[in-house]
């Protein structure tokens, strides 16, 4: 172990006389000795029932694990040697379950530019309570509605229709460090869906999403709640209004077939007889709507070429022979399939 140096003057151990070099006043052997770090003799790491946050520094709420709170709690509380630098403590991993546990933790001081660990078995104690945001979950409380919405959906088909965008927002609310990032209720509602956020600044933030990525048109409505300190309390609606022609869905422009590539204030569509890419407005009124992207048909393929395929009809089960789309290079067991004027497309 490297020593100090010596501390003013003193050249010798004041303790036992010892002549070797000196931490500060004593030698190693005597410094060693003493109670370099003294733990307490428990602690209190506080946990979120309903959440598993963990309450940090006493104050804020945390997506963390309870040892990590444990050793900042531990070294904090810790008394050290004037000669024991840089205290940190190590704690292994243990059950959050209420009650008091016996962890053997360590430690990790520098002493005279070595590190120095020392072992300790400290009772941490796990108290259970509610964080703030869990119990404004369980009374219902919201501070903004995201309301998705698509022209002419029906209840029905809103949960599938809104299968990826919901996804989307459930994603942001788990992923946001946000104290109230949580739903408080959904529901299918005609033209689309509604969830109940707890955090205005998170359902901006989800609006705004929905129309860098979708291309959605967004509005938002304030409504006075209440007040508080003399202040107006709002509540916020806000309205995400998604295109009416979704990737994956098949239209119709001047009569021939269309995958809908990409939609936005632009729309990106790819013919599927030639595989050319045209792009307009989707308001454009040549544009016509053949199916929604989760209403198409995987048909049993039977064979195939470079420039046909033969597959099942959905219908009447018999064989038909139909364009390949020059874009298809990879052909599978099945492939979806559209029905248009009396006529099967493989998109």
């Amino acid at each position: 172990m490297q020593c100090f140096s010596a501390w003013g003057d003193i050249l010798f151990c004041v303790e036992c006389g010892s002549e070797d070099k000196v931490y500060g006043h004593l030698c190693k052997n005597c410094l060693l000795s003493k109670n370099l770090i003294t733990p307490p003799d428990y602690i209190e790491v506080h946990v979120c029932l309903g959440c598993a946050r963990v309450l940090s520094g006493g104050s804020v709420w945390k997506k963390m694990a309870h040892e990590d709170e444990a050793a900042t709690v531990l070294a904090a509380a810790s008394k050290s040697h004037v000669e024991a630098k840089e205290l940190r403590w190590e704690v292994p991993s243990f059950p959050a379950d209420k009650g008091e546990h016996r962890v053997l933790c360590t430690a990790i001081s520098m002493i005279g530019g070595e590190e120095l660990a020392i072992d300790f078995e400290i009772g941490i104690r796990i108290r259970f309570q509610q964080c703030q945001s869990c119990s404004r979950q369980s009374g219902d409380y919201y501070e903004s509605i995201i309301q998705l919405r698509i022209d002419d959906l029906s209840v029905k088909d809103a949960e599938i229709e809104l299968a990826e965008e919901s996804a989307l927002v459930f994603k942001m609310v788990e992923e946001s460090s946000d104290e109230n990032a949580f739903i408080s209720k959904c529901s299918l509602v005609k033209g689309g869906m509604d969830f109940y956020i707890g955090s205005t600044p998170l359902a901006r933030a989800i609006a705004n999403k929905f129309r860098n990525r979708y291309g959605a048109i967004t509005t938002e409505s304030p409504s006075i709640i209440g007040m508080k300190d003399g202040r107006d309390m709002y509540r916020f609606s806000i309205a995400v209004r998604l295109p009416t022609h979704r990737e994956g869905d098949v239209v119709a422009l001047d009569k021939k077939i269309h995958v809908v590539e990409s939609s936005g204030k632009i729309i990106t569509l790819k013919n599927v007889s030639n595989g050319q890419i045209v792009r307009l407005s989707p308001d454009a009124p040549t544009l016509k709507p053949v199916a929604k992207f989760h209403e198409l048909k995987d048909v049993v393929v039977v064979t195939h070429d470079k420039t046909t395929i033969q597959v099942l009809d959905p219908d009447s089960m018999v064989a038909v022979t139909l364009r390949k789309p020059p874009y298809l290079t990879k052909i599978g067991e099945t492939v979806p399939v559209v029905r248009y004027d009396n006529v099967l497309y493989v998109v």
